[in-house]
């Protein structure tokens, strides 16, 4: 086993995969034995929106840190803000509207 310590600070500045927002990767598949595929810092500025879509073999976990947004699953809109945590199952239609700036600490986890 190993031991992987990070420092945010070191941590390179990437585009998110949807294109919208920045994130800090934490740890990513290639770091682990898990069935993790990512644990990341994301940010988004307000305004900015992830259009909606599904992950068919990926749960995600996202953890709130700070600011305030509209994440829609399936037909419902949940408001989120600092300290609250949600969990999207696999194969769930959804989409994040950050209505202030965010950062949230965003966590997929593979199902096959």
């Amino acid at each position: 086993m190993t031991i992987n310590k990070k420092n945010i600070k070191a941590l390179s500045i990437v585009n998110t995969t949807h294109s919208i927002g920045k994130k800090q990767i934490l740890l990513n598949s290639q770091e682990t034995s898990t069935p993790l595929t990512q644990i990341a810092i994301t940010r988004l500025k307000a305004g900015e929106m992830a259009e909606e879509h599904l992950h068919p073999t990926m749960e995600e976990f996202f953890l709130y840190q700070k600011g305030d947004a509209i994440m829609t699953v399936g037909k419902e809109q949940i408001i989120c803000s600092n300290g609250d945590f949600l969990s999207i199952p696999a194969n769930t239609l959804h989409s994040l509207k950050a209505i202030t700036d965010i950062e949230i600490i965003t966590i997929g986890c593979a199902t096959y």
